[in-house]
């Protein structure tokens, strides 16, 4: 009988990860913060987009620090659609030279109309299931089995005549 070593002692085959927890999170982080993709950022630390989706499963600090930067990069852009989307008011101020050559401001209240394409695009991504552009509806036979279908077209009998019109070639029974 062979004494099995645990798992743990054993020696890993194969060529060692590349990966660096000292920097690869950080760094990672800071690329998705500046929007960076997967693919930009495997090209970023010359490797497969494919390890990166492996470094994501096997370090946890990794994969946490590529989402939470992730999402921190998205906020602003998802605030903005939302008040797009919604419509929204600002200041707007203007300075402006009297006469006598001193200067005011004027401040103004201006509305921004909701948009709706911004509404429409807020809606798919947030309720797809009501908001999708295409229904798939399938239709089926008696009692959800398949459909019957018939043809009364005779398929031999359509080729010969067509073998005949084409210089008259003749069809063997």
């Amino acid at each position: 009988m062979t004494n099995k070593l645990p798992p743990e002692k054993k020696k890993k085959a194969g060529r060692k990860s590349l990966y660096n927890p000292e920097f690869h999170p950080q760094k990672a982080g800071e690329l998705a913060l500046m929007g960076k993709t997967a693919i930009e950022i495997a090209e970023c630390f010359g490797v497969n987009a494919d390890t990166i989706a492996e470094w994501k499963k096997q370090y946890p600090e990794f994969s946490d620090s590529l989402k939470l930067n992730r999402d921190q990069a998205d906020a602003p852009v998802v605030k903005s659609l939302y008040q797009r989307a919604l419509g929204y008011e600002y200041k707007e101020i203007k300075v402006v030279e009297n006469p006598d050559g001193t200067r005011r401001k004027e401040v103004t209240i201006k509305r921004v109309a909701p948009d709706v394409t911004a509404q429409i695009f807020w809606l798919k991504n947030r309720q797809p299931a009501d908001w999708r552009d295409v229904h798939k509806q399938e239709i089926t036979g008696k009692d959800g089995g398949a459909i019957k279908t018939e043809t009364k077209l005779n398929v031999s009998e359509e080729v010969k005549k067509y073998a005949r019109l084409l210089n008259n070639v003749t069809i063997p029974e």
